[in-house]
């Protein structure tokens, strides 16, 4: 088959080789890899977060302590106060006559400083339902020190390097001997009265009937009794409204136990004794609560103002009834390792965007390594590339494959009479010609000179002589000096052949046709 052409323009190829994976692979282990030394930054920052909250655990936990000591320190001053007796204050303002002169009384309660500061020497509140004043007066000159016990709150002897801690809470002294209890702070009488300490009809105060308003176990009255401080569960303060602890320290006079100090833990306390002053700016986005591990009851005394969700949940035992949560919001996780983020954003972008580089480079240099120059086509290299190994698989899948073998009519005539650049010429318009004719999956091939090869993928014999028919249909267009003919061979592929034999067969009836002169010219 022959046949003439008019124009010719060179164009580039535009079918490419079949896209590897490997930019996907590369790009993919880079991500990995960036994002795992991201991770270790992440991790180590974790950690480094993790401990700081052991220590403020271990921090609030040595302030608790620290009011526990104020407890028995003020303890050891009543019990000797209260044992050195009355004789010291017998006389004068602090005597118990003059002390009487100074009570007063609302409804059934009497006492000191009830509705108003009447009674300045004392700092807080007492209140008794026993209008017998000569029976708790004697009392009055030892709760001159409880107030003032608070402030010492060192010792030069001490290991404690607690310093600098100033709490907001509130104590109580019960005697159980007297039947009163006295407030540290003034207390209106006529709005609260602390009636699940104070026994009415002059009975003695129970102090396990009324301890049990406080939440306090069976066994800790017991150690309470034999001289240990103990600790309440969470329970609901009815004088606060709030849930409070409660630290309880035993005072004895003379081998028997006389009263308790109790000293309520509230939210502000447990805010100060928690409190990271080391590191103010973490501070803001801590969420932290004492959860009862016997109740469930908690006590939340510090949360961010705007939360979006914790990083983590760091767990402390306090005591054997609580449990402190510690939440840091991922807020300050972002704020702190901004530069970490940046970092990784930016590495990982940088480094995908060199491997592209890179594996777009190699594409190239691939392509143009199976790429015939002067005609856009695939080279012979395709073969041993991938048409070796592609059609055996494409055969045993029964897909139909057709092998068109084309050379240029008469080049070595356009060459000896009209020079080499019009035998380029017709090369090339019959390279542009194949191009426009078959589809992305087929290929075209320059093997050399002005031979070439289509391997047509999903085409029948029949079906390829249409290819041969727009092939010459796209040369009558393209070869504007006429020059231009062609002479094919066509074969299909059966199931048992190799391209190299299906080749030699194309060949084979390219050159018959030839022999046989079976060319078409336009005239």
């Amino acid at each position: 088959m022959s046949v003439h052409v008019t124009g010719c323009t060179k164009v580039k190829e535009t079918k490419t080789v079949p896209e590897s994976s490997a930019h996907t692979k590369s790009t993919i282990i880079i991500i990995l890899i960036t994002t795992l030394v991201f991770a270790i930054f992440i991790n180590h920052e974790l950690d480094n977060l993790n401990k700081y909250s052991r220590y403020i655990a271990e921090n609030g936990k040595s302030a608790l302590f620290h009011e526990e000591y104020i407890n028995q320190k003020i303890s050891l001053h009543l019990s000797r106060s209260f044992s050195a007796g009355e004789h010291k204050y017998a006389h004068g303002p602090l005597s118990p006559a003059a002390i009487c002169q100074r009570m007063e009384h609302t409804g059934n309660i009497y006492g000191l400083n009830l509705n108003g500061h009447t009674f300045p020497s004392l700092p807080g509140t007492l209140q008794t339902y026993d209008p017998d004043c000569k029976k708790w007066a004697a009392d009055v000159p030892g709760l001159l020190f409880f107030n003032n016990q608070i402030g010492d709150t060192s010792s030069k002897y001490s290991f404690s390097n607690y310093t600098g801690y100033k709490f907001n809470n509130t104590r109580y002294y019960i005697d159980l001997k007297n039947n009163y209890i006295y407030i540290d702070k003034i207390v209106n009488t006529k709005e609260y009265t602390f009636n699940n300490w104070l026994i009415k009809n002059h009975d003695s105060i129970d102090i396990k009937q009324s301890a049990h308003t406080i939440d306090i176990d069976e066994n800790a009255l017991t150690d309470l009794e034999k001289g240990e401080s103990i600790v309440s569960h969470i329970y609901r303060d009815g004088y606060t409204k709030n849930n409070i602890i409660s630290l309880l320290t035993p005072i004895f006079t003379h081998g028997d136990i006389k009263g308790i100090i109790l000293t309520d833990i509230n939210i502000a306390d447990l805010t100060t004794s928690f409190y990271t002053r080391d590191r103010p700016f973490l501070w803001k986005f801590l969420t932290l609560y004492v959860k009862d591990n016997n109740t469930g009851k908690i006590i939340k005394f510090h949360s961010p103002s705007f939360t979006l969700f914790n990083t983590g949940n760091s767990l402390a035992s306090i005591t054997k009834y609580y449990t402190l949560h510690i939440g840091i919001d991922v807020q300050y996780f972002i704020i702190t390792n901004f530069w970490i983020f940046i970092l990784y954003i930016l590495s990982t972008y940088l480094l995908c965007e060199y491997t592209k580089y890179h594996q777009t480079r190699q594409q190239l240099l691939a392509q143009e390594n199976i790429t015939d120059a002067m005609t856009g086509l695939y080279n012979r290299k395709i073969f041993a590339l991938t048409l070796n190994k592609l059609v055996p698989q494409l055969l045993k899948k029964q897909v139909p494959i057709t092998a068109l073998a084309i050379d240029c009519d008469g080049l070595k005539r356009i060459n000896d009479t009209q020079g080499h650049h019009m035998g380029d010429y017709a090369i090339e318009c019959i390279g542009q010609a194949i191009r426009q004719s078959i589809r992305k999956n087929d290929y075209g091939i320059r093997q050399g000179g002005d031979e070439f090869v289509i391997l047509l993928i999903g085409h029948t014999y029949h079906e390829a002589q249409a290819v041969l028919s727009r092939i010459a249909e796209a040369l009558r267009i393209l070869d504007k000096q006429h020059i231009v003919a062609f002479s094919s061979g066509c074969y299909q592929l059966e199931a048992s052949d190799t391209l190299e034999i299906a080749l030699h067969k194309a060949d084979a009836r390219l050159y018959a046709h030839k022999r046989s002169n079976n060319t078409v010219r336009r005239p």
